[in-house]
């Protein structure tokens, strides 16, 4: 509006846009902003929703008109059309200093031609990354690394979101709504708690650890006759865990103080009889600049404790001294073995 662009760049930032590659990017500009700001600030009604898209409209409707004043600088309808789509994000976030991603989502483009409202907001992490989300009901997200949350932008009276990965849910207590949170093999329903969910893909079991409130735990592995199927649910309370493998369907109900269970957001990590391959594949999570291995071999026993991520060397101590192993570091390489 100030001319310190002219419509060659923003035809140029069109077409960039176009491609799957500067179009993730700047999807993720919005995630990152959008989830600093929500974090903050009260969750978007669809009545103020509205507002400031019909405020957006007035300012490309203002940028147009100034534009058909200038001959040499007139946009094609075409350009108008595409950047509108992208315009009610900008001047949502000059209006309310964030970027509302609602509003973005319901205009933004699936092709040149056609445009479709799209219902769900996904937030990813990756190695060592944790990430915090605020769902439209309030309910805070903290997911951990590795991991992806798609929700929808708006709730529905039975609301549900896809999770992979590591997440810990804080479900307000004032919440009306039953919270359901879906992953490939598990279904948890809740209302007003707080609970941490671990479903990994290449982990060989599913936890479900509840610190408070009540969630009930439904499982979709498929293998024979499960124990714990989509019929009958298993209730969790506060400061149980309930642990699925995923090869049998077969499950265990613990008591635990789910405070330790919820630490990973501090690089504190607690194991409940878990098997050295998934403490693996949680330090690889863990550690963004190293590869830990294990070597071939039987490892039966089970680990049981606390391990601070802070210090490679204190947490590596008590992994080589619960399972009788030893350790090789090579480059970013730690290969764990047993002698």
């Amino acid at each position: 509006m100030d001319d310190t662009i002219t419509t060659e760049h923003l035809t140029l930032l069109s077409d960039s846009l176009k491609g799957d590659e500067y179009f993730r990017e700047f999807e993720q500009v919005f995630e990152r902003v959008w989830n600093e700001a929500q974090a903050n600030k009260p969750y978007m009604t669809e009545g103020r929703k509205d507002a400031y898209k019909r405020e957006a409209d007035r300012i490309i409707a203002e940028y147009a008109h100034k534009r058909s004043l200038q001959p040499k600088h007139v946009p094609s309808r075409n350009v108008l059309h595409r950047f509108r789509k992208v315009w009610y994000a900008a001047a949502a976030a000059i209006l309310l200093g964030a970027l509302i991603p609602a509003v973005w989502l319901s205009v933004k483009p699936t092709t040149e031609q056609a445009e479709t409202v799209v219902g769900y907001i996904e937030a990813v992490t990756g190695r060592g990354e944790i990430k915090t989300v605020v769902l439209p009901d309030q309910t805070k997200v903290t997911l951990n690394a590795e991991s992806s949350l798609k929700y929808p932008d708006v709730f529905t009276d039975s609301p549900t979101v896809e999770l992979q990965g590591g997440a810990i849910f804080e479900v307000p207590p004032d919440s009306l709504r039953k919270f359901t949170v879906i992953t490939t093999e598990l279904n948890v329903k809740v209302l007003g708690t707080v609970f941490d969910v671990k479903a990994y893909p290449d982990d060989a079991s599913l936890f479900v650890s509840v610190a408070s409130g009540k969630v009930e735990v439904t499982s979709t592995v498929a293998v024979g006759h499960a124990p714990l199927s989509s019929n009958v649910p298993l209730y969790i309370e506060e400061d149980q865990q309930i642990r699925i493998d995923k090869a049998t369907g077969n499950f265990e109900k613990y008591t635990i103080d789910a405070q330790k269970y919820l630490l990973w957001t501090d690089g504190v990590l607690y194991f409940n009889k878990t098997p050295i391959r998934e403490v693996v594949n949680t330090l690889n999570r863990s550690y963004p600049q190293l590869v830990f291995e294990l070597a071939e071999g039987e490892y039966p026993t089970l680990i049981s404790g606390r391990l601070d991520t802070k210090n490679l060397e204190a947490m590596l101590d008590p992994v080589i001294r619960s399972f009788e192993l030893r350790y090789k570091k090579t480059g970013n390489k730690i290969v764990l073995y047993r002698e």
